[in-house]
């Protein structure tokens, strides 16, 4: 192992370099470094979906829903599989085993298996449909609104938008939410109709006739090619209500206005709504590349957004409604903060200790071991988050010992009067072992979090990553670096140390090793007090930890929280959002919740998953998902608490759910039981039975049967 202190000091000017190198590269890498506010998890999961309107849901379960499952089940990456069936609706989640990581592969034999099940569901089947980017987050969600124009005209304004965006570098996907589609509805008097003779599917068959959106032909005309487009396509409301109606038996005909009302909307009832603020809006969702530097990236993204806002009529507002950059630069920094008060600590702890000259040494060597480790992290994939800056903090108290150990040595030896280079090999030949077994002893003990699978291994992952690569880098730059700084700048009175007289126990006559030895002996003393004193504390200490509360990852940080508003199932989309707007009208009372600086509400639908853990909502009528955003952190609990509260005295018809947000790859308290078995209706009573009976447990909170009622 001294191989490495004699390379090091047999080609200095490579030395020079290396370090040099290490110091350039690891700033610049460290300015561009991916950052994360957590770890990256690989969402294994793909949904399929598959509709028949107006078939009951025994029906979908028997004809749809097993037939998709059975194909799914032939695929043996998959790991678990559930579905819900509802009225006209299929909704399949696979999730795949942990030990697969060719996901895409997988997607596709799914998307192929799907193919090959479709001519075999019932006659009228729309789907299914595979979605296997059901893990992608978004990194912005912006919220269009405007105050006169209509939501037909902000589709067009949000479409445009979302073309521009991608005009930005990193942009992996764009998605609107909230868009209502155009509808022509056609109002008629079924006795109007039989004075004429008439009936509603002849005047159906007649528009479809005539709305003709295919090519006529083509002629071959002097050698061009002439297209032969028909007229008569619909394009505004008087083209419809213009169309004539053969009367039955005559030869008169009718135009569709003198028999029914044509009337122009929205679909009704809508399928999907959102809400900024309370304003209705088109949100636009913004999921960028792995890798990209999220905080870097929303600089761009805001930068655009502010231009394109500028390009809008005077009436339309873009708002983000959330935004990870800013909190990825809050939880980075905060950990960074950390990470330097750390190095400045450290740096004035050596040189109190150990003197300017050896402290300066030691101190140089921790932000290049760091620096170092930031080079490897970068090699191997770990982006800077929580969880790695929180390593970096962890291994930084541990790391600096090789650094002093071989420093202090190196000082030791030329104080008894050493060659300088002959002193720095010999500590290197003899402390090499020695240091790398103490790094390998505190690395072992960090090996067990890598064998963490699923979820919670991945979130785990750089934790021990960074030590293992930080506490490798500091041994090898002590053996490297920290010698040759010793060789080129620490100064030591050798003669005046030399013609000392030197004893066994000379180096401990200081003053701190008299009261150290003086602390020692008493404790000898009354030994067997000391022995029932060390009993006590562990006694106490083991009762006082068991009463504390066990979580893996505690509740986050962020100044967030979620509410998920249920209606009974079967409730319509109209009514759902009539509670909604009830709600987010509360919420944006400055006099009731001042906190609250922005919420976004999504009627219908989940929305974007905008926090790699949180799985959004499948579709559904009867559902709406809310995100609120305060002040600060600290004013969440007693909000949440406060929005719970108005859901029982004000909200009786709704079922709410309130939840913090949480780190980790599980919501903290989560518990999920899941009741199998053939008769529905005895799985029906007896989850209702299990969901009473939990209720009435200490401690529970929002208890619920996703069967909900019948």
């Amino acid at each position: 192992m001294s191989l490495i202190t004699r390379f090091a000091l047999d080609t200095q000017r490579l030395t020079i370099t290396f370090i040099i190198t290490v110091v350039f590269t690891g700033i610049v890498q460290f300015l561009d470094f991916p950052r994360q506010e957590d770890p990256a998890i690989v969402i294994r999961e793909i949904v399929v979906s598959a509709f028949f309107p107006g078939m009951e849901p025994s029906d979908m379960e028997e004809l749809v829903t097993r037939k998709l499952e059975a194909q799914l089940r032939t695929l043996p990456e998959f790991d678990e599989i559930w579905s819900d069936s509802k009225t006209g609706v299929t909704i399949i989640h696979a999730e795949t085993r942990d030990e697969y990581d060719d996901l895409d592969l997988i997607w596709q034999k799914t998307r192929n298996k799907m193919a090959d099940i479709e001519p075999y569901l019932p006659q009228g089947t729309i789907g299914p449909f595979v979605n296997d980017e059901f893990g992608l987050t978004a990194v912005a969600t912006i919220a269009l609104w405007s105050d006169g124009f209509s939501m037909a005209e902000m589709r067009l304004a949000a479409r445009d938008i979302r073309d521009r965006l991608y005009e930005l570098d990193g942009i992996r996907k764009i998605e609107l939410f909230g868009v209502q589609e155009e509808q022509v509805f056609l109002t008629f008097s079924t006795a109007k109709l039989e004075q004429f003779g008439i009936t509603g599917q002849t005047i159906i068959d007649s528009l479809v006739q005539q709305n003709v959106v295919l090519p006529g032909g083509r002629i071959d005309a002097a050698g061009q090619d002439v297209i032969v487009e028909p007229t008569g396509n619909f394009q505004k409301i008087a083209d419809i209500e213009n169309v004539l109606i053969t009367i039955p038996n005559t030869q008169q005909t009718v135009k569709v206005s003198d028999i029914v009302d044509v009337v122009r909307g929205y679909e009704d009832p809508p399928q999907s709504l959102a809400y900024y603020n309370g304003q209705p809006s088109i949100v636009i969702s913004v999921s960028i590349t792995p890798g990209v530097n999220s905080v870097a990236f929303g600089k761009a993204l805001t930068q655009k957004v502010r231009d394109l806002e500028s390009q809008l009529p005077i009436g339309y507002v873009m708002e983000f409604a959330t935004f990870q950059p800013d909190l990825v630069e809050v939880a980075v920094n905060g950990a960074l903060s950390n990470v330097y008060q750390t190095l400045g600590i450290v740096l004035v702890v050596v040189i109190l200790f150990l003197g300017v000259r050896t402290g300066l040494i030691v101190g140089s060597f921790v932000p290049m071991a760091m620096l170092l480790g930031l080079i490897v992290m970068g090699s191997v994939g770990i982006e800077l988050e929580r969880i790695s800056i929180a390593s970096s903090i962890i291994a930084l108290g541990m790391l600096v010992d090789n650094g002093i150990v071989i420093a202090e040595d190196i000082r030791a030896r030329l104080g008894r009067g050493e060659e300088k280079r002959a002193a720095c090999l010999e500590t290197g030949r003899t402390l090499a072992i020695p240091l790398l077994t103490s790094s390998l002893t505190t690395i072992l003990a960090f090996i067990p979090m890598l064998l963490i699978t699923g979820q919670t291994g991945e979130y785990a992952y750089s934790l021990p990553m960074v030590v293992i690569i930080l506490l490798l880098s500091s041994w090898f730059l002590s053996m490297y670096m920290t010698p040759c700084m010793s060789f080129w700048f620490m100064k030591v009175d050798g003669k005046a140390e030399a013609s000392a007289p030197q004893t066994q126990d000379s180096a401990y006559e200081g003053k701190f090793y008299r009261v150290y030895r003086g602390l020692l002996e008493t404790i000898l003393r009354f030994r067997k007090m000391a022995l029932i004193g060390g009993i006590g504390m562990l006694v106490l200490g083991g009762f006082i930890a068991s009463q504390l509360t066990k979580e893996f990852f505690g509740p986050s940080e962020r100044n967030q929280f979620l509410v998920y508003l249920d209606m009974p199932a079967g409730t319509r989309s109209v009514e759902t959002d009539r509670v909604t707007r009830k709600l987010t009208d509360w919420l944006a009372d400055k006099e009731q919740n001042p906190e609250v600086t922005s919420s976004i509400a999504y009627v219908g639908t989940g929305g974007p998953r905008f926090f790699l853990v949180l799985s959004p909502l499948d579709p559904d009528p009867h559902v709406a998902f809310l995100v609120v955003n305060t002040e600060n952190p600290d004013q969440t609990p007693e909000l949440v608490e406060r929005v719970r509260s108005y859901f029982y005295d004000q909200i009786p018809e709704a079922t709410g759910r309130v939840k913090r947000m949480w780190m980790g790859s599980e919501e903290p308290g989560f518990l999920e039981i899941r009741l199998i078995g053939l008769d529905p209706e005895y799985l029906f009573q007896k989850g209702d039975e299990l969901v009473a009976a939990v209720k009435n447990l200490p401690g529970s909170l929002d208890v619920r049967s996703n069967w909900e009622n019948k």
